[in-house]
């Protein structure tokens, strides 16, 4: 069968694209993709071949929707014709997955507000790492798709306080209808050096890094969640990293553990991860739903991306909506 396609074609430029799709293998599911949420800063950085991205076309975004299943292969156990699934979906209007990676949407739980949920667990591999003990004081900086999450799972994880750091307003009030209630517009304070037992750096911006260093308190723990575009200047490692005894962990999403027996520490595999979310989604212990922005049709695609480039609107999670829910 065919499936429509986002298509990146060329260097900030995407179109729509028919292809057919091949047959469906023993393990795997067809999925009739219903949302799927756009990730601005990875596919942005992707689509205009930001630093440290491949800079190939054709390229097709999106890593993150729900759909419902409307084919699967003869050895697919626990799933079923009709269930609603949660998967690291492409934008297209269909999908096939290995059904193992499929995590079934329980009642209540819409598809679109589950949609964004792998930027969460992003998110959760770099909380996970962080190592939060009850009772700690959390700052994270950027309240974007990741940093927002984060600083709701910090709470999730453990932390007494979280404060979240952006100088975007409208992205700090996004947040405090999250939960996070204590906002700040800029960390370089005085008052916010040496403090923080954990400070989670989500914004990609090189430069937010330095501010992360000297928050954190001695002996503390900085994360480096966001994928910076560009090289970080002006790090004193001597009085910001070395003298203090800070920990500094790099938590790109890559670096899980590859099969569920490795589980130990703070090691999932992406499958665990996604499924913790999809059940903290359910148990109301975070949300996605203020950061929604709206819903689009994938025709619309060139104009959101343009728009999120701009950052001249108060988009935080533009999501595609294939038109079958």
């Amino acid at each position: 069968m065919e499936t429509l396609k986002v298509q990146a074609y060329e260097k900030g430029h995407v179109q729509m694209e028919t292809t057919e799709l091949p047959a469906l293998k023993e393990n795997e599911v067809l999925i009739e993709t219903h949302y799927t949420a756009i990730s601005p800063g990875t596919e942005l950085a992707w689509l205009h071949h930001m630093a440290n991205t491949p800079g190939q076309y054709p390229y097709y975004p999106g890593y993150s929707g729900c759909g419902k299943i409307v084919a699967k292969g003869e050895q697919v156990e626990g799933l079923e014709v009709g269930d609603l699934v949660a998967a690291q979906l492409k934008h297209w209007a269909y999908n096939i997955f290995n059904a193992d990676s499929c995590i079934k949407l329980p009642d209540g739980v819409s598809s679109k507000n589950a949609s964004p949920f792998y930027l969460a667990s992003i998110s959760l591999q770099g909380i996970r790492k962080a190592d939060i003990q009850i009772g700690d004081e959390v700052a994270v900086l950027g309240l974007g798709p990741i940093g927002n999450p984060a600083a709701q799972l910090a709470f999730v994880a453990g932390a007494a306080n979280v404060v979240g750091f952006d100088i975007v307003e409208w992205r700090r009030t996004l947040a405090e209808k999250c939960g996070i209630k204590n906002t700040d517009s800029d960390g370089s304070q005085e008052k916010h050096q040496n403090k923080y037992d954990v400070v989670i750096e989500a914004t990609g911006v090189p430069e937010a890094i330095v501010t992360a260093f000297q928050m954190a308190r001695p002996l503390g723990t900085v994360i480096l969640l966001g994928s910076t575009r560009g090289m970080t200047e002006n790090v004193n490692f001597y009085s910001d990293v070395h003298r203090k005894g800070i920990t500094v962990v790099g938590a790109h999403t890559m670096h899980r553990a590859k099969n569920p027996e490795d589980r130990f520490g703070h090691f999932r595999t992406e499958d665990q991860d996604n499924d913790a979310i999809i059940k903290l989604i359910h148990g109301e212990r975070i949300t996605f739903e203020p950061m929604i922005s709206g819903l689009y049709t994938p025709y619309e695609a060139q104009s959101i991306y343009d728009r999120l480039l701009a950052r001249e609107d108060k988009l935080m999670l533009p999501v595609f909506d294939w038109g079958k829910d």
